[in-house]
């Protein structure tokens, strides 16, 4: 079976904490997990991380697994 790239319009949250160049697991604000998809077995979604302070400063990942509000994520997409 391929893979599914599922998409979700103008969802957008903030981090519930910090996190290190090496995290897979991460957290978003209390409640907003929801805002964006739930991937099941080989299904995924993109998003963008960008630095509150350095707003150039951006990482795309790819998004494997929701629970809640923690997205389980495969880092440095796309050359970030």
């Amino acid at each position: 079976m391929s893979s599914l790239m599922l998409f979700t319009n103008n969802a957008s949250t903030v981090l519930a904490s910090g996190i290190t160049t090496s995290a897979t697991s991460i957290s978003v604000s209390t409640g907003t997990g929801s805002l964006f998809p739930s991937p099941t077995g080989s299904q995924y979604f993109y998003c963008t991380l960008q630095s509150a302070t350095t707003l150039t400063n951006i990482e795309i990942v790819k998004c494997t697994s929701r629970s809640g509000d923690t997205l389980t994520v495969v880092r440095g997409q796309d050359n970030t």
